[in-house]
Formats: C-alpha cells, structure tokens, sequence
C-alpha cells in the first residue's frame, strides 16, 4: 500500500505538467525594434538621449508576446492592427514601469516610461522611445 501511495504521489506533478504551455520559439515571428529614447527630468529638461533596440518574438496564435524569450505578461491588446502592452523592469538601483504601443500598420514603436531611483537625488524621471519596427525572420 504504502508503494502504490509513493507510486501516485510520484506521477501527480507528471499529470500537472503534461498539458503545460510550452512555446515554440522557432515557429514564431521575430520583430525587432531600433528606436531613440529621451530621458527628461522632473522640470522637462533633456537628461539624456540613447539609439537603443529590443528583439521580441510574436505568437500569432496564441496572442503573447516575449522579449527574447521572457514572456510579457501585461498585454493590454494583441491584434493584427497593433500590441500594446506594459514592462517592468529593476536593477539594483532603479525600477522603471513603462507602457510601449507597436503598431502593426506602420510598423512604429512608441512607448513611455516612469524611472525611479533607489537615490532620492535622482528623482523620478520620464523618458519616451519612437523608433520603427521590421520583421527579421
């Protein structure tokens, strides 16, 4: 009884899994977007500007979205016309909360962002990002 018991323990996390989401990387299309990012300060002043990129890979079909291979949780709307969606990301010494739009027509990529440092000196800072989008599979 006691084997049977240790038997069935054993296969519920096998049962759990079988039907886990596993995405098919090489099945997806890849969309990579080159754009400018301006970081202004608290009174608008331009802090800094970079030329920056992002790789993000679409599933089409079961509507998500991943940069890289990290899946983005927040996705307000995924369609043909655009996806729309929110990023978290922290470091030791900031977290920056930002909310992108890729348009599908156009191809355009615009988001903006809130940045807050661990260093009150710093502040809280806002930065916007426009650039263009193009598939590279």
């Amino acid at each position: 009884m006691r084997n049977l018991l240790l038997a069935l323990l054993l296969l519920i996390p096998m049962a759990v899994f079988a039907d886990a989401f596993v995405p098919e990387f090489n099945k997806m299309k890849t969309l990579r977007c080159d754009f400018e990012e301006t970081v202004y300060n608290q009174d608008n002043s331009v802090v800094s500007k970079s030329s920056q990129f992002r790789v993000f890979k679409l599933d089409d079909e079961y509507q998500k979205i991943y940069l890289q291979k990290e899946p983005i949780d927040r996705v307000f709307y995924y369609g043909d016309d655009r996806i729309e969606f929110n990023l978290q990301s922290m470091t030791d010494d900031v977290i920056i909360m930002s909310h992108t739009v890729i348009d599908r027509n156009t191809m355009q990529y615009h988001s903006t962002s809130e940045i807050t440092y661990d260093n009150f000196m710093f502040g809280t800072r806002k930065s916007e990002s426009v650039g263009t989008c193009r598939f590279i599979d």
